[in-house]
């Protein structure tokens, strides 16, 4: 066996793995994982754990988890991919990411009795997730699916709740080209005898039977609880263990509150005897999911938001008509995508864009602002441009920027990284340009 490195900073750390199992290079499979996790005493956790999957929504469902954990008082950590700025942010505690030094001590671990076996990049880093959990005295662990869910590096861990979000078409060569071949792979979370909450009720025809040869206890959206949304609110009832439990006036902000609900029936199932009113209400009033639906600057409107596959299109579509409902007249959007999305299905959805500006993003990955404009449906394309660089296509649309107007920046967790690395840079610019016009 070759010596394991031994490295004194994060940056290194992260170079060595990205070098030695490059993080576009997916293995679907258990097999790897689950030998060094027995060995290390990593496949079994010391609290309660939920896992989730989904197409679109999982990281809602994990940030609300977390949010009503931390409002109830309750130690909290979770696991999440990819991240948008540092990789810290895929392992919290509290809410709070994870530091370089607990980062480094747990790498060192892991590299050094790993052995020979090798494994991927999001194995790799969810054993260090599970290291650390286990140095930790926690009471809640929420786990969020890296691709798929059955032969997912998490899916080792049996979790007491699973929650299933939307099942859409997306990574179809590692998850099938059918909603039933995805929904079979998402249904790996499930266990027997334990709940499974189906949260999008348009999933139930497609999730239903996969519970069943599971033998889990399936928990329906609208049936075994509900919820209804109001504007900026949302409403919530369900029973547990013969407790009837209702909330109402809980924000929604921007989030889809099919994903809401399902975050909160999963804490409901393990926290019934705690659950606060005043706590729930003040876990949604403070929730704030960076890249989804993100505001940078209200006054011009400048939003980020992850959409990357037609159905988180679809959505952000049905917010953008909502903002023009509120007194929005135009939409801008900045767009990058990755070459392997369905990006023609994507640019479709989005009829409220009256704008483009396509962009390249960079990496083997990345396509070209060029491909996307070939792509862009026909009656968009009269004034649409494209762009080597996100900062020139923002500067091209602040010159043509119009009262009442927003802007989407979209398309990848790579756009928004980029959005928000460069976005320090553009808020000065904005800045000195709005003196010079005063």
């Amino acid at each position: 066996m070759s010596a394991s490195p031994d490295f004194e900073t994060l940056d290194e750390w992260i170079a060595w793995l990205e070098q030695a199992h490059p993080v576009h290079q997916i293995e679907l499979g258990l097999a790897r994982i689950q030998s060094v996790a027995n060995k290390l005493g990593l496949d079994k956790l010391s609290a309660p754990v939920i896992t989730v999957a989904g197409t679109n929504g999982k990281g809602t469902v994990v940030a609300a988890v977390e949010s009503l954990a931390i409002e109830h008082g309750l130690s909290v950590a979770s696991y999440t991919s990819p991240h948008l700025l540092k990789f810290n942010e895929r392992i919290k505690f509290d809410g709070q990411p994870v530091s370089d030094q607990m980062l480094v001590e747990a790498f060192k671990y892991i590299a050094k009795y790993q052995g020979d076996v090798p494994l991927t990049y999001f194995e790799f880093t969810t054993l260090v997730a599970f290291w650390l959990f286990k140095s930790q005295p926690l009471e809640l662990i929420v786990l969020e699916v890296g691709l798929g869910g059955r032969m997912d590096a998490v899916n080792i861990i049996d979790p007491d709740v699973a929650v299933i979000t939307s099942i859409g078409l997306d990574h179809v060569a590692w998850l099938g080209d059918t909603l039933e071949k995805v929904a079979h792979e998402k249904a790996g979370i499930m266990r027997a005898r334990r709940p499974a909450i189906i949260a999008d009720p348009q999933t139930t025809e497609l999730l239903l039977p996969e519970a069943e040869i599971r033998n889990a206890n399936s928990c329906l959206a609208q049936k075994d609880y509900h919820y209804t949304e109001t504007g900026q609110c949302w409403s919530f009832e369900t029973k547990v263990k013969g407790q009837n439990l209702s909330f109402n006036g809980l924000a929604n902000n921007d989030l889809l509150v099919t994903n809401l609900a399902g975050a909160l029936e999963a804490f409901v199932l393990l926290y019934s005897t705690k659950i606060s009113e005043k706590a729930v209400a003040n876990a949604f009033h403070k929730l704030q999911f960076p890249g989804r639906f993100q505001y940078l600057s209200k006054e011009p409107a400048i939003i980020v938001d992850v959409a990357h596959n037609p159905d988180s299109a679809k959505v952000l579509n049905s917010k953008l008509q909502q903002l023009k409902g509120r007194g929005v007249d135009k939409v801008s959007a900045i767009c990058g995508m990755l070459k392997d999305k369905d990006i023609a299905s994507c640019l479709s959805q989005c009829t409220e864009v009256d704008n483009w500006y396509c962009i390249d993003l960079p990496g083997p990955r990345g396509a070209k602002g060029e491909e996307l404009l070939a792509k862009l449906p026909e009656f968009a394309r009269t004034d649409a441009k494209s762009y080597h660089f996100l900062v020139d296509a923002f500067d091209e649309y602040w010159q043509h920027q119009q009262q009442n107007e927003a802007l989407v920046v979209f398309g990848s967790f790579v756009t928004v990284s980029l959005m928000l690395e460069s976005w320090l840079e553009l808020q000065n610019k904005l800045a000195t340009r709005k003196q010079n016009e005063a």
